[in-house]
């Protein structure tokens, strides 16, 4: 017995240290977890870094339009034998040479690859927008998912302490009636049997309430030794016997996803950018014009000869300027061009195919999501009755075995009955809001919504 009650105290301090650094500190809601998730996930940060070098393509594209500038110099000093630049004979002196130039560029015509690597450049930025935004996204729905498990454990740890203490208080009044001869040592043993088997589970529900806080933490990024307390309070409203069955209607929210959707946006913008590309494949078989000029001169002197003209006046005097227009034509490219043509219509294809197929599993999606959501709503308003006369049952079973009218295995079964319905109204009340703010997220809406 001793050693029994040893064990009841240690699981009351257990659950009342935990229930004092609840209160002492912060509570985090799940707008609060989701924000912080969002801004140390490392994929995020990468996708973002992502979307920054498509930013950066996107200037390279602009800057194709602008002339390229190149200036070049060169000096060269010749030994033995070399051509007379006055004369065009050979000479077995030493010379020196220095030449400079500066040159300008621009393309005039590339077979629309200018335009075109504008264009796709342009949707490859809005593609590393929407896969940032995917990112954010899965990360938010993920760590809202770990959240609602964390707190579903903590839901069915205070449930499983309040049926510890009802053991635990109905053990102590079987051990009086035995005193005073009312109840067997059969009835005390079986109490004594509940409260051990009570004590297991609350044992059990604490080990995977701290499992699923080591997951949430994990999915945050959050640091592991550190303090993490929720925010519990949803768990005591009962906002959810007002709320309507009004029928979500899942063919409009798949047509307001169809805009905004991120994973769809990728889809959709792959599909642009293949078709860009199979306009470009053309570029291989089209002609390219480019016009360009520059200048010139250069600076020339026999190293053992005297009287040269100065570096000023050979600047000067051979400075030459000069102009031109240049195409290029593919004849024969060993057939490179035709096949780039037929690979890049195979993946406009394919990239088509692809977006058909997101759209389909969307829309499976948010089926899904609409049936669910309207489904825990039902389940859980059913299950609210259920728990709330499952109550009442116990308590007159239990009064009843008070007075010597119910035997103790009718109790632990309406207590075993009662429990199980609490912990089913538990998740499915958690499971619908998060139905609920999946389908919100379809329409449109935030994930994280930190300002309301």
């Amino acid at each position: 017995m001793k050693t029994k009650k040893i064990i009841t105290v240690s699981l009351l301090l257990a659950w009342g240290s935990s229930s004092i650094g609840t209160a002492a500190q912060q509570a985090w809601d799940v707008d609060s977890c989701m924000a912080y998730a969002v801004v140390h996930n490392r994929t995020v940060k990468q996708k973002k870094l992502e979307a920054d070098n498509y930013r950066m393509d996107r200037i390279k594209a602009i800057g194709n339009f602008l002339p390229g500038i190149s200036g070049s110099t060169g000096v060269q000093y010749n030994f033995g034998r070399s051509v007379d630049p006055e004369t065009n004979t050979y000479n077995n002196i030493s010379t020196f040479n220095n030449a400079y130039s500066l040159e300008g560029s621009i393309a005039l015509f590339q077979g629309g690859n200018l335009i075109n690597e504008l264009r796709r450049a342009n949707a490859a930025m809005l593609l590393g927008k929407a896969a940032l935004q995917e990112a954010r996204d899965n990360t938010a729905l993920e760590t809202f998912q770990a959240y609602i498990d964390a707190l579903y454990y903590y839901g069915t740890t205070r449930l499983a302490h309040q049926k510890f203490m009802e053991s635990d208080s109905l053990l102590y009044k079987t051990q009086q009636f035995e005193a005073l001869g009312l109840k067997g040592q059969a009835d005390v043993a079986q109490m004594a049997a509940q409260k051990a088997t009570d004590a297991y589970n609350l044992t059990r529900q604490q080990n995977l309430y701290a499992t699923a806080m080591l997951t949430l933490k994990q999915k945050m990024n959050f640091p592991t030794n550190d303090t993490l307390v929720l925010d519990t309070t949803i768990l005591n409203t009962q906002a959810l016997h007002y709320i309507s069955l009004d029928q979500e209607r899942a063919e409009e929210i798949y047509h307001m996803a169809l805009t905004f959707n991120p994973t769809l946006r990728q889809a959709e913008l792959n599909k642009k950018i293949a078709n860009i590309r199979k306009k470009m494949s053309w570029a291989d078989v089209l002609p390219s014009i480019a016009f360009f000029g520059g200048i010139s001169t250069s600076y020339y002197k026999e190293l053992h000869k005297k009287d040269y003209p100065s570096f000023n006046k050979q600047f000067e005097n051979n400075f030459g300027q000069y102009f031109g227009i240049s195409m290029s034509i593919p004849i024969f490219n060993r057939l490179s061009g035709s096949v780039n043509i037929k690979k890049a219509r195979n993946n406009y294809r394919i990239a088509n195919e692809q977006y058909e197929e997101q759209k389909e599993e969307l829309h499976k999606l948010i089926q899904q999501a609409v049936q669910d959501k309207e489904g825990y709503l039902k389940e859980t308003l059913q299950m609210e009755k259920k728990v709330e006369s499952d109550s009442i049952a116990y308590h007159v079973t239990r009064r009843k075995y008070e007075e010597g009218l119910m035997t103790s295995l009718d109790v632990q079964n309406n207590a075993a009955i009662l429990l199980e319905s609490q912990t089913l109204l538990l998740q499915s009340k958690l499971t619908y809001l998060m139905k609920c703010r999946l389908v919100d997220y379809y329409k449109g809406e935030d994930i994280i919504r930190c300002n309301q």
